[in-house]
């Protein structure tokens, strides 16, 4: 049995529109049947109307349902696994460094900084084009969450399964996350590299210094890029999501979590790539890109698994779509004898 999968399922939700129409045109077809009542009686009528049809319009809306629910599936792009093709891009590889320590829950921004990150990575992501994207998760230690890839549905699924449970080593080892996502890569030397570190900025693990690891990765031709998240100010950390219980430390003082600029603009600067600090509404990843894309491309080689089957609903739509366009809404005087669709 063939897995079969959709490649932009957010289309599906639009088959939750067909039983509203069905209700909108039955209450249709209800306030027809009133009307027809107040001009007289159906009897009577019957013989004045011998081309109508009561049946027609319903087999009309039935086919063009139909129609509608195919083109909708086909919109979503269904796939089936029984090809395995080579597919030759030009891209990028890029590896999203992320910071899942406690001090991302802090919620200087919505609704916290972890969430606000996720939903920015998501939406990259869903853009790419010809690129390989990894995910690098850290706290206390690194782990590398998603290798590099061209499966862009997949490593979207990752990314939304990403918490700050996920490491139970807290802190925030920068340097151990630069040195982790630069061993990630392939070595096709022709193609352009670039981490992308997103975090608050807080190193609480001083070796491996960050600063010469993001170094050492641009000397094996990788640039490093910085996302400051969180404000300068600072602000509390709740123990969970939702919680109004904060972090403390060993001496019971509430925690402050600051965003430090300063040592993730020596990063970037030392990795050759840029920093960016994020907001509610620019997380600076789109800048971030665009730097990347102006870097010289490689051919990339990814597989695809997949075989696409868009073509056959898209099919079936257009037969039921031309079904209902020959289908009148009265009778033809020709077969209107035979009683066909009373």
């Amino acid at each position: 049995m063939f897995d079969i999968q959709f490649a932009s399922k957010e289309f599906l939700y639009g088959l939750l529109a067909i039983p509203v129409l069905a209700v909108l045109f039955l209450l249709y077809l209800a306030k027809r049947k009133r009307d027809m009542q107040k001009i007289g009686n159906h009897k009577v009528l019957q013989p004045l109307m011998p081309e109508y049809s009561k049946a027609r319009p319903i087999i009309r809306f039935v086919l063009l349902s139909i129609a509608l629910a195919f083109l909708i599936i086909a919109l979503a792009r269904p796939r089936m696994g029984s090809r395995l093709s080579e597919v030759k891009t030009q891209g990028s590889e890029i590896m999203i460094l992320l910071d899942v320590s406690n001090s991302m829950r802090a919620t200087d921004m919505y609704p916290n900084r972890l969430e606000n990150t996720k939903y920015a990575i998501s939406s990259l992501i869903k853009k790419l084009s010809g690129d390989k994207i990894g995910l690098v998760i850290f706290a206390g230690s690194a782990f590398v969450q998603v290798p590099l890839t061209a499966d862009i549905q997949s490593t979207d699924i990752f990314v939304q399964s990403v918490s700050c449970d996920m490491i139970s080593e807290q802190g925030t080892a920068l340097g151990a996350a630069i040195n982790l996502g630069a061993r990630s890569f392939s070595s096709e030397s022709e193609t352009s590299k670039a981490m992308i570190l997103i975090t608050d900025g807080e190193n609480h693990e001083p070796s491996p210094d960050p600063i010469s690891a993001a170094k050492s990765a641009l000397d094996k031709g990788i640039v490093t890029f910085t996302i400051g998240m969180g404000s300068t100010r600072g602000t509390t950390i709740p123990k969970s999501e939702g919680s109004s219980d904060m972090i403390r430390d060993n001496n019971g003082n509430i925690v402050i979590s600051k965003l430090d600029e300063q040592s993730l603009i020596q990063i970037a600067i030392a990795g050759g790539g840029s920093y960016v600090k994020a907001t509610n509404g620019d997380s600076g990843l789109k800048t971030i890109y665009d730097e990347i894309g102006k870097m010289k491309k490689g051919e990339i080689l990814s597989y695809s698994e997949y075989d696409e089957k868009y073509a056959v609903p898209t099919v079936i739509s257009l037969i039921f779509f031309l079904a209902a366009c020959f289908t009148l809404q009265r009778k033809n005087r020709w077969i209107n004898k035979l009683g066909i669709f009373d």
